[in-house]
Order: C-alpha cells, then structure tokens, then sequence
C-alpha cells in the first residue's frame, strides 16, 4: 500500500514540476522564409537553421538571441544580415532572400 501510494505521490509532483515551468516562455519560435518570388522548400530549409530563443529591449535597444548567439539591427549571423528588430520577430537578409523569425505566430513581410 505504501508503494502504490508513494508512486501516485511522485507522479502527482512530476506533473506539477512540468506545469510549473515559465508561463511567459513561448512554446516555439516560428520561422517562415519569404522573398519576392515566395517561399519555397529551398527557402524553408535555410530558415530551419535558425532558431529564435528570445527577444528583449536592452537601453531601448532591441536585441535577439538566435542560435544562442545575441544579436542587434546590423549584426550578420550565418550569411544574413539582422535588418531588423522588433518585439515579435526578427527580418533576416541576405541578397533577395529575406528570412522572418517570429516569437508567436508567422508573419508574411513585402
């Protein structure tokens, strides 16, 4: 009995650990490629190397962490220029390609 009990009570506090993880941490970045012709596989499959962990203001600048590496507007990483960074993603370029790494939800840019 004190077996069965014991195991119920550690299954109960593992489910509370998980749930008790940080709310305000997004489940995932999305990533969506987009260029003047459009997204395609080719495109998708460079914007699958990037992964954004966060966004944050420093002295009223925006700075992003990619690749577990911090950038700001005007950094490169990997081959693309930072174009720009706002609060929920972050614009990618490199010649015509143009890469947007978003904190919640993909967003299309011209």
């Amino acid at each position: 009995m004190k077996v069965i009990l014991s195991c119920s009570l550690f299954f109960v506090l593992s489910c509370a650990v998980v749930a008790a993880s940080d709310p305000t941490k997004p489940d995932m970045a999305v990533v969506m490629a987009v260029s003047s012709a459009g997204a395609d596989s080719d495109m998708a499959a460079k914007a699958a190397k990037f992964k954004l962990g966060l966004i944050k203001n420093v002295q009223g600048q925006h700075m992003a962490l990619i690749n577990g590496q911090s950038v700001k507007q005007g950094d490169d990483i990997e081959g693309y220029r930072v174009l720009s960074i706002n609060r929920q993603q972050v614009v990618l370029q490199q010649a015509n390609e143009r890469l947007t790494l978003s904190l919640f939800k993909a967003m299309k840019t011209q």
